[in-house]
């Protein structure tokens, strides 16, 4: 026949891509419903790791809680809502909790807790109490024990709802739901659960994308009674023909990270799952969110019951006072900003033998300043972006977390949710150079100084408004932030970005 066209074999492509995906599709079907057969409704023995490697050496030493507790907490909607205490101390919730969870979270082998954190001490009342919750907590406040007491107290308090259905056609039937933005976030959270549920037959799935469907598909078929998830692939495995995992027992459902779902542009996927899925409208609701802009506004109250309370810790999208900043100019030339950060890391770790997460803004930067720092005699560096594959990030993660390397270079994508003990020092190689993406700074050195801890942050500040590498439109966001955390503004700062919101001051 006569040769096809572009267009044609364009065309072509798509259709074999689509039949390609169909295919790979009911192949994951076949694979859960079998594993869901093969059990007949029986769970599986999970593979328990043991004490001491679930918990390792947890201990909160080295809080800071004399910090912590001046903190200011305002709570606000009904009138009744005050009418519920806050917490004081985990062990008066002896009785109230399930034995287990009681002991995984006060045992000094265990989690060893004593005093809750701020967000702890309203939410896990509330929470305990049925109320939805709107929470707006720094990253590092202890917000994850703060949703996963009161959920997993709710699911042993609704014992077995015969959730029993035919054996062998049975999706997935979660008691609760937890969103967060990306897969290292879920896994942290995950892996949170694992340590809360230790000596219980409860059980928690993982599921996210960038990684193989099948090890989540199984351990979806052996009836977990949590799913932590990203919107992508939970929307995915909703809305297969028939569904893989079904929402209509699901009476417990937490947002984490709301602004950041909503920020990488999850909405559509939020809204499917929340209002267009099977999810009982009757549920418990809690949403978390480092800062409360309107997009999150608007999200909590098509979420949320309409008397919701609303919890807010220290000033809304504000850093802890526990983290020292600071700020260091640079030329913009990259070999100044190289220059600078070499001084910047022979300070934090050679003096004080402090692990370090440098953030860069592109993925090639962090490719390059790995390959630099190592050349540089920094030792084991390792680098977490988009571009690396799921087992990647997580053998650097691993790697860092053991103190194999003590420098993790990151982009912001693989950042938020990073929960790793003991991280000295945040150091911005790129601040970020838009007003819209002002808060990553927060959430960047909410990485260190976490759990009522001492850290340090330093950024590298450029003058001028280059959009690739400028960050005098920050100015006036910095200043504003550094006063209110109580911290010394640099002298050079007070004149940089004029004293508006930044942005057109410096271009005429």
């Amino acid at each position: 026949g006569p040769p096809r066209s572009r267009e044609d074999r364009k065309a072509g492509r798509r259709a074999m891509q689509q039949r390609k995906e169909q295919k790979k599709g009911e192949d994951e079907a076949r694979y859960f419903f079998d594993q869901v057969r093969q059990l007949g409704g029986r769970r599986p023995p999970r593979k328990i790791k043991t004490e001491q490697e679930l918990f390792g050496t947890q201990g909160t030493a080295g809080i800071n809680f004399k910090e912590y507790q001046q903190i200011k907490v305002s709570r606000s909607g009904p009138p009744d809502c005050n009418d519920i205490p806050s917490l004081s101390n985990f062990s008066a919730l002896q009785g109230v909790l399930p034995p287990y969870l009681f002991s995984n979270l006060t045992l000094p082998s265990r989690m060893g807790y004593d005093q809750p954190t701020p967000i702890q001490q309203h939410t896990v009342s509330l929470g305990l109490h049925g109320r939805d919750i709107m929470a707006c907590a720094q990253t590092g406040s202890g917000k994850t024990c703060a949703f996963l007491v009161p959920l997993l107290t709710s699911i042993y308090n609704a014992g077995f709802q015969g959730k029993q259905m035919p054996p062998g056609s049975t999706p997935c039937l979660p008691d609760a739901l937890i969103l967060a933005p990306t897969r290292e976030l879920a896994m942290q959270i995950e892996l949170e659960s694992q340590k809360l549920m230790f000596d219980s037959p409860s059980r928690c799935a993982c599921v996210y994308g960038g990684a193989s469907a099948r090890t989540q598909l199984q351990e979806c078929a052996a009836a977990p009674d949590i799913v932590v998830a990203t919107p992508g692939r939970l929307t995915d495995f909703l809305e297969r023909e028939p569904a893989l995992i079904d929402l209509s027992f699901t009476r417990f459902l937490v947002l984490d990270e709301a602004d950041r779902m909503l920020d990488m542009g999850f909405e559509p996927q939020l809204r499917r799952i929340v209002t267009n899925s099977t999810l009982p409208r009757e549920r418990q609701t809690l949403m978390f969110s480092a800062t409360f802009a309107d997009n999150v506004q608007k999200v909590a109250q098509s979420y949320l019951k309409g008397d919701y309370v609303f919890v807010s810790v220290g000033r809304i999208g504000s850093t802890t006072k526990n983290i020292t900043q600071k700020l260091v100019e640079v030329q913009e030339h990259s070999c100044d900003k190289r220059s600078k950060l070499n001084i910047v890391l022979s300070q934090n770790l050679i003096t004080r033998g402090e692990r370090t997460i440098v953030f860069t803004q592109k993925k090639s930067t962090a490719q390059w300043l790995k390959r630099e720092l190592r050349k540089g005699g920094f030792g084991e560096v390792e680098d977490i972006h988009g571009d690396r594959s799921q087992s990647q990030r997580e053998s650097a993660l691993a790697k860092f977390r053991s103190g194999a390397c003590d420098i993790l270079v990151a982009t912001d994508v693989a950042a938020r949710g990073l929960d790793v003990d003991g991280i000295g020092a945040v150091l911005q190689f790129d601040l970020p150079v838009s007003k819209e993406n002002a808060d990553d700074y927060v959430h960047r050195i909410g990485r260190t100084g976490r759990a009522g801890r001492t850290g340090r942050a330093t950024g590298l500040f450029v003058h001028g408004f280059d959009p690739k590498n400028g960050n005098s439109v920050l100015a006036p966001f910095l200043r504003k932030l550094l006063q209110e955390s109580k911290q010394e503004v640099p002298d050079w700062l007070k004149g940089a970005g004029g004293s508006g919101a930044g942005g057109r001051n410096g271009r005429q």
